[in-house]
């Protein structure tokens, strides 16, 4: 500035130079306003990201969890069909006990376990209506009930029976 120049010159001068620091101070109030907004998108994302990468990581786990559940209540299943299993007494037992409450002149031609617990067997009598008649009179035999019967070639019945010996 000149000393001679007027007041008026001098006030437009200072106004000038206040505007030109406005706008420097504007510009660079708008380039760190930019900056925390670019700073704050970043973070954003970021933060985004990981929480996805969380809950990709949360649904992986979820679902391994789940398949191994699903095995362990097999096995769980398993185990309790095994031991209702190991809780019966066992069938030679349960034969022999059987063998010594039916006539001696029927033969014991087959035998099973069913799901239950229960027998299934088949037994070859010469006289069906003899074998029904010791079935009922004995009470160890009485839970047992006639499920068929076919003729065979020895000239004997084999009456198939279902039932648990009490």
């Amino acid at each position: 500035m000149t000393p001679s120049a007027s007041l008026v010159d001098r006030v437009v001068a200072r106004f000038r130079s206040l505007r030109a620091r406005e706008a420097t101070i504007g510009a660079r109030r708008h380039a760190a306003a930019w900056q925390i907004l670019l700073v704050a998108g970043l973070a954003a994302a970021i933060i985004t990201g990981g929480a996805l990468w969380q809950a990709a990581a949360a649904r992986a786990e979820t679902h391994a969890l789940l398949a191994q559940s699903e095995a362990v209540a097999r096995d769980r299943e398993r185990v309790a069909a095994l031991a209702k299993t190991l809780a019966l007494p066992p069938l030679d037992a349960t034969l022999a006990a059987l063998r010594a409450h039916l006539p001696p002149d029927v033969r014991l031609a087959e035998a099973a376990r069913d799901e239950d617990g229960g027998l299934e067997i088949a037994i070859d009598a010469p006289d069906p209506d003899a074998l029904r008649a010791a079935l009922a009179a004995d009470a160890w035999l009485a839970g047992f009930r006639e499920r068929g019967q076919a003729a065979r070639d020895d000239g004997t019945i084999r009456v198939r029976l279902a039932g648990k010996a009490e």
